[in-house]
């Protein structure tokens, strides 16, 4: 007598909210307990210091601006860097979530439609994790409370907390353990409908971050090298055969998901790819990813937001290299005993020793990426005699792998790292609860202890400091980009502003800075941006001729933004300077704000085009090498003088060189003239220190 297995539909049917709603309710209520108190501020402020949550926030709002009101692509704006717009590719725009809370925003504004996101990221992420430790551990009665348990760890890990400052791209992992489980099926089962679902949950998974899909990239090469790996070593050569036969049909449905998952995102990711080959301004200082790395000691100290131990916390991470946000990847004493358990207890299990070693395999691999390209121990990376450092993978990983060297903030492997210790730690409560009534007291105390050690309530709050003249500029319908000042470095609250006031902004707070924008390269943004001279010559009492080409209108001081020293004292001399002689059109004891009018008479001056280096103050100048280009923009026909501060033969200009400086005659037209200056040997370096230009009678 043969017997049926009934349809996995007929078996869920009974039981839907026991197995899947319950779990993923379960989730919301304890984020609601741990992000405490945003409950009680839902409608009018959002978790977070203040900083990054309000260029998330503005993420949001520009999703909504760019395909209800505008019709256009969300991947360039207009908006920000006033006249010459920016790309958004390498930004950390977020769409999903612009997306999933547009709903929210249109009908309660866009702080509820934030504080949604944060729910749904917490609950869905719990959820996944959930998901993935059931398939895991297989049936039997304590899987589904051991799976639960799991999710509590990956979820409300503390690299997840600390994120909860103001990434919300960080937060939205939620999708990562669907890509995992659905990978799992595809090497365990070959089925078209697993590649399916796994190219769907990665393309999710790219709608929230690029660095999650560079993370499930290299969780998919650790997988199939595993399965390929363990065919190879198998013992008998028809087994061997069979296995490598299913090892290589893993590797083609996977490969087919992937293919399927490039074809669907390739209207981002091609113009990605172009922008990658032909600029260099998205990929960080390799200083950068050395300090954001994971520290070691960072593993084993506690949450720094915890109610009780939080203060030693934050003084003990004072050590660490990284901002609070990034070195705050404590793996909780509860987590890894219970996964320490896990991996104790699968292995002893028949049949489940090598999913074990697969899940240790990518804890292993994840925990050592995440400390970047050298060892630090409490600050230190100086541990090898003679100063000598340790050097790891992920140096020689991020030149190897495309776009790996993109990637700034390496710490944020952790986030693999909670999410393999949360399956693990499952096999651990399965085993406890396995036990009897001890062993279930046991789990429910050890759970509770994982949540204590977890526990960031109460969290801090931010709630919009919008001055109340951006509202009143809001009603002036007149046309004009905004300049708020400071602009020294890029600060999150101005796109805040522009939520409200919705005018155009000369600088901005992106996550990749795009050296095609005006900022460095055009005179008074120039000395704004860095307090101090850059190459080009010029009369901060002309500047208004320059912000007025720009079709700048709002020049706004603010001064809680510049508290005091070089920031505050440069910014307000050269305003002075720019404004000299004009009355604020408004001005309260936070800001002073004035209108740009055009200059009695206009001059010509330098804007810097295409190939310069960044300013060195160290040489005072800025590298050619080769040839760079620059603009004179001429208010008339005419004839001007050019003069270029180098060394003597540095240039190819057959003109007079005079106290260290080429002077040549041109004719320009109205308008942007552009002239090439190019080294006297082909691809040379050559240091420019000034530019200036005059009119000549």
């Amino acid at each position: 007598m043969t017997r049926r297995t009934p349809k996995l539909s007929a078996e869920r049917a009974p039981g839907t909210w026991r197995l899947l709603g319950a779990p993923l309710a379960g989730y919301l209520l304890l984020t609601l307990a741990l992000t405490y108190p945003l409950i009680t501020q839902f409608g009018s402020a959002i978790p977070g210091d203040g900083f990054d949550g309000w260029q998330n926030y503005w993420n949001l709002w520009w999703i909504k601006r760019a395909l209800v009101d505008s019709a256009t692509s969300p991947f360039f704006t207009g908006l920000l860097y006033y006249p010459t717009g920016v790309s958004l590719l390498f930004h950390t725009l977020n769409p999903f979530n612009g997306l999933f809370t547009l709903p929210v925003q249109l009908s309660a504004g866009l702080i509820p439609a934030y504080n949604v996101a944060v729910l749904f990221c917490f609950a869905a992420g719990g959820f996944g994790a959930y998901l993935l430790a059931r398939h895991s551990l297989g049936p039997g009665r304590c899987s589904r409370p051991a799976a639960f348990v799991a999710g509590l760890i990956f979820t409300f890990a503390p690299v997840h907390i600390a994120h909860l400052l103001g990434h919300l791209q960080v937060l939205s992992l939620e999708w990562i353990p669907f890509y995992a489980l659905y990978l799992l099926r595809i090497v365990e089962r070959r089925r078209a409908r697993d590649a399916l679902l796994a190219a769907f949950f990665l393309v999710l998974v790219a709608l929230c971050d690029w660095y999650f899909v560079l993370y499930c990239a290299i969780l998919t090469a650790v997988v199939l090298i595993y399965y390929v790996a363990a065919a190879l070593v198998a013992g008998q050569a028809e087994r061997l055969k069979s296995r490598l036969r299913r090892g290589w049909g893993a590797v083609a449905v996977v490969a087919a998901a992937w293919l399927l998952f490039a074809l669907i995102v390739s209207p981002v990711l091609a113009p990605m790819v172009r922008e990658a080959g032909q600029s260099r301004y998205m990929v960080p200082d390799p200083a950068q990813s050395r300090l954001l790395s994971a520290d070691l000691l960072a593993f084993v100290t506690p949450l720094e937001f915890h109610p009780v131990w939080g203060a030693w916390a934050r003084a003990a991470g004072r050590l660490f290299s990284a901002s609070p946000s990034e070195h705050q990847v404590f793996v909780g004493f509860t987590a890894l005993a219970l996964a320490g358990l896990g991996v104790w207890v699968g292995s002893k299990r028949r049949g489940k020793a090598g999913a074990i070693a697969l899940w240790l395999l990518v804890l292993l691999s994840f925990f050592i990426l995440s400390l970047g390209p050298v060892l630090h121990v409490a600050g230190r990376s100086q541990l090898l005699p003679g100063g000598r450092e340790l050097a790891l993978p992920y140096g020689w990983l991020s030149n190897q792998i495309p776009f790996m060297d993109i990637t700034r903030s390496v710490s944020r492997f952790d986030i693999m790292v909670m999410l393999v210790i949360a399956v693990l730690a499952a096999w651990g409560v399965r085993w406890l609860l396995g036990l009897g009534r001890a062993g279930r007291a046991a789990g429910l105390l050890l759970s509770a202890l994982l949540l204590f050690e977890f526990f960031p309530a109460p969290y801090p709050l931010s709630q919009p400091d919008t001055p109340a003249w951006y509202r009143t500029l809001l009603t002036d319908k007149r046309p004009g980009a905004l300049l708020n000042l400071p602009m020294n470095w890029d600060r999150p609250g101005y796109l805040l502003y522009q939520t409200v006031h919705q005018k155009p902004l000369t600088v901005a707070y992106i996550s990749r800075d795009d050296p095609r924008t005006l900022t460095e390269r055009a005179p008074v943004l120039q000395e704004l941006r860095h307090l101090g001279p850059d190459i080009i010559e010029f009369d901060l009492r002309q500047g208004r001729q320059v912000l007025n080409d720009l079709g700048i209108r709002w020049v706004v001081l603010d001064r809680y933004k510049m508290p005091g020293g070089r920031e505050r004292s440069y910014t307000e001399e050269t305003a002075a300077q720019v404004f000299a002689g004009q009355t604020p059109v408004y001005q309260d004891e936070r800001l002073t704000v004035f209108e740009v009018t055009p200059p009695d008479q206009a001059i010509p001056y330098l804007v810097l085009a295409s190939g310069w280096g960044a300013f060195d103050p160290q040489q005072s100048g800025r590298t050619l090498l080769g040839s760079a280009s620059l603009l004179i923009q001429a208010p008339a026909a005419g004839h001007v003088e050019l003069r270029v501060k180098t060394a003597p033969g540095g240039l190819a200009l057959d003109v007079p060189y005079q106290n260290g400086t080429y002077v040549e005659t041109l004719a320009v037209q109205a308008g942007a003239n552009e002239v090439v200056l190019r080294a006297q040997n082909v691809g040379a370096q050559v240091v420019v220190s000034g530019l200036a230009v005059r009119p000549v009678p």
